[in-house]
């Protein structure tokens, strides 16, 4: 039960991640052109990553020390988008969100 609700958290700390740097990116561009590619292309590519490297299905094996690595680069971003964007509480407790939970599934063997 217990890896269950932390797999649905995990969920979340990915839609929030995506939702963080697509906030980011519709605010942080000077015109219109360069806001919508930001907002849509920033959560596109940091999908497209996740798919292809981070998720259990993923298309390029990677040891777990690269996963980690390219988890905390995306999440990380997240994280200062979310500072960028004004939101510095929630910035910090998505980091730590995202730190414990990740620790959880390493420590409980979550993910192959």
């Amino acid at each position: 039960m217990f890896s269950v609700i932390n797999l649905g958290l995990r969920f979340v700390l990915e839609i929030i991640l995506l939702f963080s740097l697509g906030y980011w990116g519709f605010h942080a561009g000077q015109d219109v052109w360069l806001s919508i590619i930001l907002g849509l292309g920033l959560p596109l590519l940091t999908a497209v990553i996740w798919g292809m490297i981070i998720s259990p299905k993923a298309s390029i094996k990677l040891p777990i020390g690269g996963v980690l690595l390219i988890e905390a680069v995306l999440f990380a971003a997240g994280v200062l988008a979310l500072i960028d964007s004004g939101f510095r509480v929630s910035a910090y407790l998505f980091g730590v969100a995202a730190l414990v939970n990740r620790c959880i599934v390493i420590r409980w063997k979550m993910q192959p």
